[in-house]
């Protein structure tokens, strides 16, 4: 793949990680009325959404130039 695509894979991929992580918190968030014995771990999710964003963070930044990593 050339850089262009890269860099339009990546912020696609961050804009979804984003709207992972808004509807997961809301529904984390959410009055609960009913109690039942499962539930969806939500707050567990947008963790995990929150951590691939910073990852692809990382990533845009390399694919700019800048040097994240040791060597």
């Amino acid at each position: 793949m050339d850089r262009s695509t890269d860099i339009t894979l990546t912020l696609i991929a961050m804009a979804v990680c984003a709207a992972i992580t808004l509807f997961s918190l809301r529904r984390q968030f959410v009055e609960k009325t009913a109690i039942r014995p499962y539930r969806v771990p939500w707050m567990f999710i947008a963790l995990v959404a929150i951590a691939t964003a910073v990852m692809l963070l990382v990533h845009l930044v390399n694919l700019f130039g800048f040097e994240t990593g040791r060597r």
